[in-house]
């Protein structure tokens, strides 16, 4: 009996810390996915301060293509880049895991809009982000997106 009441414990013990891992990991999901709108409408209002606090010095963007480019690089296209209208982004599927002052976060964006010929497209993306802390403040990194073909 002692025994079995000790691993109903254990059972239980387990399964509240599991429940507990898992909103923290929500929780600190969301947390993530709001810089993540924070650093994408920077982007769309050439909020280029904004952007700066956002991305570290050694920051890497690997497009869907494979091209890679640099904080600077990534700076300087969007100081002069024509947003597109009425484009949006939607997140889903969000997902971190938080190691002391780094974080790995994987989540998928949904990107619609209309193209130069008038067409709507709907285009989605898987996105690995890795984030830093530097002095008490989250700071991306890097990030690698993918292109989910339909």
């Amino acid at each position: 009996m002692r025994i079995l009441l000790l691993a109903l414990m254990f059972v239980v013990s387990t399964a509240v810390q599991g429940q507990s891992k898992d909103k923290q990991g929500k929780n600190e999901a969301k947390e993530f996915m709001l810089l993540q709108k924070a650093a994408d409408e920077a982007e769309n209002k050439k909020d280029l301060a904004a952007l700066d606090r956002l991305l570290t010095d050694d920051y890497i963007f690997t497009a869907p293509g494979g091209t890679v480019i640099d904080k600077k690089q990534l700076i300087a296209e969007v100081r002069n880049d024509v947003p597109e209208e009425g484009q949006t982004i939607a997140y889903d599927d969000a997902k971190a895991r938080v190691y002391g002052k780094a974080a790995v976060v994987n989540y998928l964006s949904i990107v619609k809009g209309r193209d130069k010929d008038g067409k709507d497209y709907t285009n989605r993306y898987r996105n690995t982000v890795m984030w830093v802390k530097q002095q008490s403040h989250w700071r991306m990194t890097a990030i690698h997106v993918s292109r989910i073909r339909p």
